[in-house]
Order: C-alpha cells, then sequence, then structure tokens
C-alpha cells in the first residue's frame, strides 16, 4: 500500500536505506484541513487518532471520522459567528482533545490559529490579543484561564468567546457546535497565505509573534518520521502544553500525516506515575520528551510498567544529559534519540534510526533544509569550524517550514530572515558527514522545564522595583530544569543587600509573570560589565555556572 504521505513528499534512498533527499509536491491551495484530515477522514473513518485521558480520569477516542466531522462542525460554527479568512482565533486549551479539533477547523477556514499557554496573566493574553488581532477565543476551564482571558478579552475588545463548558461571558464550546452541519464548502486557501501565528521569547523586549504558513504543516513529516519513527499503527506520547510550537512537531501534523495514532495525557503538573501506566495499558510505540521528564520517570521506575511494546524514545527541549540517557538504555534498553529544533523553524538536525547517530552531536541535518555554518566574517566555514547555524533559501524560494516573519515586525524579521538566509541565532559545529555539535546560544536566551524564556522581558520587570539598579537574567545549568532561572542585581543607591531584600525581589518578580518564568535564583553583584557598545556582556557569570 502506498503511504498516504506520499501524496505531497517525494523522497529517495541510498542503498543502505537511508535518507538522502527529498522535495515537496503540493497543490497551490493545500490546505491540512481539506487535504489530510478529511481524506483519512473518508478513506479511514474507523482509525484511531488519538486515545486522551486527563489527570482526573476521564478519557476519550478520536477517530480520523471523528476528527473530520467535529473540525467541520467547528468551522460551520466559527463561520456562523462571523469569523473569516483572514482572522486570528485564539486557542488557550492546556492539551485537551478539543485544541485539534479547533486547529483543523481554523485551517478549513483559512482562520490563523494562535495557540497560546493557559496559565498566562491577564497582561499576557491582553498583549497577545492586540498584537495578533484576536477575533475569537476557545479557552479550557483550568484555573484562571476564564477569568483572566475574559478580563483581557474585555480590554480588547474580543467579544466572541468559548470555553469548554459553562462559563460566565463565554458560549459552551460543546453546546454551540452540536446542532452545526457536518458538511463545508471548502473555502479556497493559498499555501503561502498565513495559517498560524506563534508567540514566542526574543533576545529583546516582548515577546515576538511567529507567522507560519500553511506548507508548514507537511515540514512537519520528517520529525515525524525521522526522529520518532511514528507511522501507521503507531502510538505516539509527546509532552508538551498545545500553547507551544512544539506540539506541532510532536503531536499532530506529522503523526497524523503518517496515520500515527497520538497517546494525548492532559495534565497541569507532570504526573509520571499516571502517565506511565496509561503508556503501558494502551501500549506506547513512541515517545517524545524533554530530559527532565524522563528524568521523572526514571525516578519513578520505567522498568516497573509493561513497555514491551515501546520502539523509540526521542528528545528534545533541552539539553540531553548523559546520565538520563545512560538511565534510560539500563531501564528499558531504548537510546535516546536527539534533535535541534526552533519555533520559527520546525526541526532542523536529529539523530534517528534512520539518519544514525553520533557521540555528542544533536542531530544530523534533514534533508528539507540546506544548512550552513556562518562564520564571523560572514562567509560559510569550513567543516569543523564553529560558527552560527543559518539555512540557505536555495533559487531564492524560502524552504517549507520557515517562518514568513514576525507578525507587524519587519525589522525583527529582518535580523533572522534576509531572503536568502536565516539565521538560528544557534553556535554550532558541522562535521563532514552533516551533524551539529551545538554550542549555545549566541543571544543567551533561557531554557527551562522545556520552555524558551527571554532574558530581557524578565529583566523589564525587575527594573519596576525601586531596589532594581540594573540587573542581569542568565540560565544556570540545573540537572532537573534544564536551566535555572537566575538573576544578578545591581542595588540602586540606599538599598543593601539582604536575605528580606532577596525575598522582596524576588516576590515582586514572580507574582508578575507565568511559573515557567519565575526566577529561582537572586545574586546581587557591583556594576555589570559591558562591551564597547555599552551592551551587557551575557556571560559575564559564566565561571559561576
Amino acid at each position: 500500500m502506498t503511504e498516504f504521505y506520499t501524496r505531497y513528499i517525494k523522497e529517495t534512498f541510498g542503498p543502505d536505506g537511508r535518507l538522502q533527499d527529498c522535495s515537496y509536491d503540493y497543490p497551490e491551495n493545500f490546505n491540512y484541513g481539506y487535504d489530510v484530515i478529511d481524506p483519512l477522514g473518508t478513506l479511514y473513518p474507523d482509525h484511531l487518532a488519538m486515545i486522551w485521558q486527563n489527570d482526573r480520569g476521564e478519557k476519550a477516542q478520536l477517530t480520523f471520522g471523528d476528527v473530520k466531522r467535529l473540525s467541520t462542525q467547528t468551522a460551520n460554527l466559527f463561520a456562523v459567528r462571523g469569523l473569516k479568512k483572514g482572522d486570528a482565533v485564539m486557542a488557550a486549551l492546556r492539551t485537551h482533545w478539543e485544541y485539534w479539533v479547533v486547529a483543523v477547523a481554523a485551517h478549513k477556514l483559512g482562520l490563523i490559529l494562535c495557540p497560546v499557554y493557559y496559565r498566562l496573566t491577564e497582561e499576557d493574553f491582553a498583549y497577545r490579543m492586540e498584537t495578533a488581532g484576536i477575533k475569537a477565543v476557545v479557552c479550557c476551564q483550568e484555573g484562571d484561564a476564564p477569568a483572566n482571558i475574559l478580563a483581557a478579552a474585555e480590554r480588547t475588545g474580543v467579544g466572541l468567546r468559548f470555553s469548554l463548558g459553562q462559563e460566565p461571558g463565554f458560549e459552551d464550546f460543546h453546546q454551540a457546535i452540536a446542532p452545526q452541519p457536518t458538511t463545508l464548502d471548502r473555502v479556497e486557501t493559498h499555501w503561502q497565505e498565513p495559517a498560524m501565528v506563534y508567540f514566542t521569547s526574543g533576545t529583546t523586549g516582548k515577546p515576538k509573534a511567529v507567522l507560519h504558513n500553511h506548507a508548514f504543516h507537511l515540514s512537519h513529516h520528517y520529525g515525524s518520521r525521522y526522529m520518532q519513527d511514528v507511522h501507521m499503527g503507531s502510538r505516539h506520547f509527546a509532552t508538551g502544553d498545545t500553547g507551544w510550537e512544539v506540539v506541532s512537531g510532536t503531536k499532530f501534523y506529522g503523526q497524523w500525516l503518517h496515520m500515527g495514532t497520538l497517546l494525548v495525557f492532559d495534565y497541569d503538573r507532570f504526573p509520571p506515575a499516571q502517565v506511565l501506566d496509561f503508556l503501558a495499558e494502551n501500549k506506547v510505540t513512541g515517545i517524545m520528551a524533554q530530559p527532565t521528564v524522563y528524568r521523572m520517570m526514571l525516578d519513578v521506575g520505567m522498568d516497573r510498567y509493561d513497555l514491551s511494546s515501546l520502539t523509540n524514545c526521542a528528545v528534545g527541549g533541552e539539553k540531553l544529559q548523559a546520565d538520563v540517557a545512560q538511565r534510560v538504555m539500563e531501564q528499558i534498553g531504548q537510546p535516546l534519540y536527539e534533535g535541534y529544533a526552533q519555533s520559527e523553524t520546525g526541526l532542523i538536525a536529529a539523530v534517528s534510526k534512520n539518519m544514525g547517530r553520533k557521540e555528542g552531536a544533536v542531530g544530523k541535518v534533514m534533508p528539507k533544509y540546506h544548512v550552513e555554518i556562518l562564520a564571523e566574517d560572514g562567509t560559510f566555514a569550513p567543516v569543523g569550524q564553529e560558527g552560527e547555524i543559518v539555512i540557505v533559501a536555495d533559487n531564492g524560494r524560502r524552504p517549507e517550514g520557515v517562518l514568513m516573519g514576525y507578525l507587524n515586525d519587519p525589522e525583527a524579521t529582518a535580523t533572522l530572515w534576509d531572503g536568502n538566509i536565516f539565521h538560528a541565532g544557534d553556535l554550532a559545529v558541522m562535521d563532514e558527514e552533516g551533524y551539529l555539535f551545538y554550542r549555545g546560544r549566541a543571544d543567551g536566551i533561557i531554557k527551562t522545564k522545556g520552555y524558551r524564556v527571554s532574558p530581557m522581558e524578565l529583566e523589564e520587570i525587575l527594573s519596576h522595583h525601586p531596589a532594581v539598579y540594573e540587573s542581569l537574567v542568565v540560565g544556570v545549568p540545573d540537572q532537573d530544569l534544564g536551566q535555572k532561572v537566575t538573576a544578578y542585581i545591581r542595588l540602586a543607591e540606599g538599598y543593601e543587600p539582604g536575605d528580606a531584600l532577596t525575598e522582596e525581589i524576588m516576590t515582586f518578580h514572580n507574582s508578575r509573570c507565568a511559573g515557567f518564568k519565575k526566577l529561582r535564583a537572586l545574586h546581587f553583584t557591583g556594576p555589570l560589565a559591558r562591551n564597547a557598545n555599552g551592551k551587557i556582556i551575557r556571560n559575564q557569570f559564566k565561571e559561576t555556572m
């Protein structure tokens, strides 16, 4: 049987069976909803698309037929409520199964889907609503999400609001879609038109809005197949809240393109024992998670559960530490396949069964991209020389998967993409076989618990405390968090260091940001070192990290 994905992606393999080259073959009006989900829902209506469970024991299953039907009903709901092609809809849905339905519905109408983390503050939601021009929002009922979203929506004039149940100020999403038709005339979209906007921490100012087009969804084929080993018959589990881009690459577009069944566990704080029970019960074949998550499962004991169906373990989101990989091998006999990705590009490189692996490498460059290492003098570096990772546009065409740009921010876009080269902002060495050896962020961005955090965003918060003259926020390597968010503070005149002031400043900061951005440590220091241009040297405390 010809595999479904070959409708849109062509590949060539070497004598050893390894992927050598690839190309895309899709229509100008490619749309994931109409061209992937609807055909799968027609051809394989009873094939399980998702097995879902939450930390309260609630369960659900969706077939491809269900996803086709429910996404069509949701698209009809949005249309009858006045949403039209080009409008933006926000989804703050934790990891509820409804997110996938809302996403596909948005794609079908040509709406711009804006996934956001449900535990953001009112200010965070309002900023995203204003920046993306949100016309409607669908939210979960967890924690403070409804209250914060409602307050932000009223501030920014977002009148169309749905929640997953009865909630003051919102329509009940399930009740609203129930009477909607199950057929829909195709809304014509073009692959180059915007489909999604993700907010991701940059290195200066507030989070930036990363805009992706409809072809972005096909670019996730490579990670799904060649890092996560998803195929028809797979039962694939991945961590990650739907508010982050990682979900697009680890448990959505590529996995369903390959007809894998998603195992989705919805939780607030990762419960390792519950998740391992869920994976064993549902005969998981593949796991994709951060090193921190593997560490938590290892501490419970992965070898205490029947994971005999497991054939592939992938890891990403943080630096992989050798002891984690070793313990996974000892407990369940599986190697960890690492990868390198960005919100602006999706997966760039990976190690896998097909691509091979090398000690210390974050991966081999995927053939979907032409990757080079850019030396300081602006030339492409030779093999073995450190430089910045860049993606080159062959024949002047932006590769599928690379961002369209930062929404309404051409200046920031130009720093990454000049029409010929995409600047990843990460330092690495590439060997003669195309393996990348990661050296670190060129700009000091922090990765903690799998999330990207802009240090300058946190420094801005600290600047509002009267005792803070200047600050530097960095990520300090941490076994459990990946990086621990740490602040170095120069005090304003009239203030003296002490435990009480430390607690006061940390409380001031942490009460004004989402949980993953909270300071974990704070140190007082003298004047911060600056370079010749007056910019703070971000790695000046490197010897203490």
